[in-house]
């Protein structure tokens, strides 16, 4: 019998469950049981720590999981034989479930890493109050590298966490990739266009404040986003920056100068267009470098530059993008 660890709704729930062989699987999943009380349960919280701020939802999520791994730790593992669980809800379970196969979903950024790419982040661009606005508690971070130990196996989202997990000794036989549902194409190429993707949001942590540094060096170029939570407000007002809700303009280049681990669909419709993609590691997900795809350090503004300047096909006079929401 396999057991599948699902503390809250997460893109990869179903993914695994189909990716699984034919047999006994049960999800230990409250939210599917009752979605609607779930859905205003988890509202009422979510506002709450809203008006808290400086990154409760954030605390609050981790605590959660930290709870549901006590909770499920209590019931008998005797005809269990493999434990699927995500991180930060695998530790007490794992530990309790050593005569089995512990294979820990790793959904989540290393919070070691995460922390030293905010620090460094917020080191570059001090004006970003959002960089510096959480880091999970010091436990947290132990927390999650024993769970590391604990695994049989590790299920990963990015090429860039199967190479830090491998740095830290995690054998290349323990690790895997984490299902994840397909995403549709929805960028659209127009290598004349004067538009610029962003991939993610307005947050400073997906690179906003170093996307429009390297767009101000580019007569033409106007930077298209979705607006997001961790925004900077007065970036918002950036004159060559277009905010749209729905489907973005067709683009010459998707770029993602993120500074942390992120999971934007936008680099991978672009891959899958042929979009030429200008990317950090952290926002490269399962992507190789190659020529539609160019890698940038974080933070290289003349990098990014450069890699948009050779994108260019006939340069054009910038024109509005999709302004139904826009600061």
């Amino acid at each position: 019998m396999r057991l599948v660890i699902a503390p809250e709704p997460a893109a990869w729930v179903e993914p695994l469950i189909e990716s699984l062989p034919r047999g006994e699987t049960i999800v230990i999943a409250p939210w599917r049981e009752s979605p609607r009380a779930w859905r205003v349960a988890r509202g009422l919280s979510r506002r709450t720590a809203a008006a808290v701020g400086s990154g409760a939802d954030l605390a609050l999520s981790l605590e959660l999981r930290r709870a549901f791994d006590a909770i499920v730790s209590t019931k008998t593992f005797g005809h269990v034989t493999h434990v699927f669980a995500p991180s930060l809800s695998a530790l007490r379970v794992f530990a309790k479930a050593r005569h089995v196969e512990r294979v820990l979903l790793l959904d989540l950024p290393l919070l070691r890493y995460l922390h030293a790419d905010l620090d460094a982040a917020a080191l570059a661009v001090p004006t970003a109050p959002f960089l510096q606005n959480y880091r999970a508690k010091a436990s947290f971070v132990v927390r999650q590298e024993e769970e590391l130990v604990l695994a049989s196996r590790v299920l990963v989202t990015s090429r860039l966490t199967r190479q830090r997990l491998r740095k830290r000794g995690v054998a290349s036989e323990r690790l895997g990739v984490l299902p994840m549902p397909a995403r549709p194409g929805q960028v659209q190429y127009e290598p004349t266009s004067p538009h610029v993707l962003l991939a993610g949001t307005t947050a400073s942590r997906f690179g906003l404040e170093i996307a429009l540094a390297a767009i101000d060096q580019l007569p033409g170029i106007v930077l298209c986003a979705r607006r997001g939570p961790g925004s900077s407000e007065s970036m918002l007002r950036h004159p060559r920056l277009r905010l749209f809700e729905h489907e973005p303009p067709a683009v010459r280049a998707v770029i993602a100068p993120a500074w942390v681990e992120s999971f934007a669909a936008e680099t991978g419709a672009a891959a899958a267009a042929s979009i030429p993609v200008v990317a950090t590691d952290r926002a490269l997900g399962w992507l190789e470098q190659h020529r539609k795809v160019t890698v940038m350090g974080c933070g290289d503004v003349d990098g990014l530059r450069d890699a948009l300047a050779a994108t260019a096909g006939t340069r054009t006079q910038p024109t509005s993008c999709d302004r139904s929401s826009s600061a």
